[in-house]
């Protein structure tokens, strides 16, 4: 094997396929990253064997081969080069790589490719494509509300929904929920992914906006793939919440509000609210037509900010833990939104208030928060 390729693509492909890399493992090969070099291209994969990234670059090679060797120590090495371009060439009789570039050379300890795990690959049956564009907004608002809990796998986790005409995409860790929806046609199934898996994918740097992303289900895993990558995921095994059943169907109250105005009120909260229990108090006023936030705490003081708004229905109050609604309101780039109440024990949703009728290929967003007891007369 004997490859030349530039220093900032092979650093990509390394960053890259090493994701899923564990930092410590008792397999060689699992501490490792593949390196497979062809006739025009070159291929690195790195997996824990629960999910797996696989990347590829062009490349000017010489001689095709393979090996595994050290993801951290080639990263660290190629971190520290200049130089533009970077050569690597292996010596099978030592199994040793060799990289050069200018007059550094440095020879690093490799692994028969065959000890490297065996990649699963999909039956290819019911693949569903999507832009990648799509794609990412789908998971950049879906995945909201994860968060990582040990205790609570499902918290750190996204559901799936094919419901035959659209894909929906959950997260929630039962105290707020965030829900992204498109229409397709797509087959009917659903399954439980880690949520750091679809949002690894979803940044990768070499794929373009206009890109396609095939998603498929099967055989307990959850394979994806584009022009210059592909991974899978095994899948969470376990029953999600009804999430359907926490979205309430309509709201007694609604105002409309600049999403900048509320979003700049919710942050003005947190940094006067108390620690303990981070509460904030949103009120709509039918009569006045305003949304009112305000947030206290003994030991920094208050605040109270009065926003115009296009409210409907009766005047209503509630009390939400402020960083939710930044978390939402973050996620929301339409210019304005929807606060949906129906009293102070029942859920707050969000969402962005559409000029135009969305299209085909629109993301739909859906933020609800649990109501807090209330804290006083703040």
């Amino acid at each position: 094997m004997h490859f030349t390729i530039p220093k900032e693509k092979l650093a990509w492909l390394l960053q890259t396929a090493s994701r899923p890399i564990p930092a410590r493992s008792t397999l060689p090969s699992l501490k490792g990253c593949l390196i497979e070099a062809l006739s025009d291209r070159v291929i690195f994969s790195g997996t824990n064997l629960d999910w797996g990234v696989k990347v590829s670059s062009e490349a000017d090679v010489l001689s095709s081969g393979s090996l595994v060797v050290s993801s951290k120590i080639l990263e660290d090495i190629v971190r520290t080069i200049s130089l533009p371009e970077v050569t690597l060439s292996l010596d099978e009789s030592a199994w040793a790589l060799t990289v050069k570039a200018g007059n550094s050379e440095i020879v690093l300890n490799a692994v028969p490719a065959e000890d490297f795990p065996k990649w699963p690959e999909p039956p290819g049956k019911e693949s569903i494509s999507l832009k990648d564009k799509i794609f990412k907004e789908l998971v950049r608002v879906g995945s909201t509300c994860a968060v990582t809990n040990p205790a609570r796998p499902l918290w750190g986790a996204c559901l799936i929904d094919l419901l035959g005409d659209r894909i929906v995409l959950v997260s929630t860790d039962q105290f707020a929920l965030s829900q992204a929806q498109i229409r397709a046609n797509v087959p009917k199934a659903r399954a439980i992914v880690p949520a750091n898996v679809l949002q690894d994918i979803s940044r990768l740097k070499d794929v373009d906006d206009g890109d396609e992303i095939s998603l498929e289900l099967a055989g307990g895993y959850l394979y994806l793939s584009g022009k210059n990558f592909s991974s899978f995921s095994r899948l969470i095994e376990g029953q999600y919440y009804a999430y359907d059943q926490v979205i309430p169907k309509s709201c007694a109250s609604s105002a409309k509000v600049t999403t900048s105005e509320i979003a700049g009120a919710a942050s003005r909260a947190a940094i006067v609210a108390s620690e303990e229990d981070r509460a904030m108090r949103i009120i709509l006023d039918k009569t006045n037509q305003t949304v009112t936030v305000k947030a206290a705490s003994p030991e920094k003081g208050k605040m109270e900010e009065v926003l115009p708004a296009s409210v409907t229905g009766e005047d209503v109050e509630i009390w939400v833990q402020h960083k939710y609604v930044i978390q939402a309101l973050s996620r929301i780039s339409d210019e304005e939104v929807s606060l949906g109440m129906t009293g102070q024990v029942s859920p707050m949703v969000i969402e962005p208030v559409r000029k135009e009728t969305p299209s085909q290929d629109s993301v739909l967003s859906t933020f609800v928060i649990m109501p807090m007891s209330p804290k006083g007369a703040f």
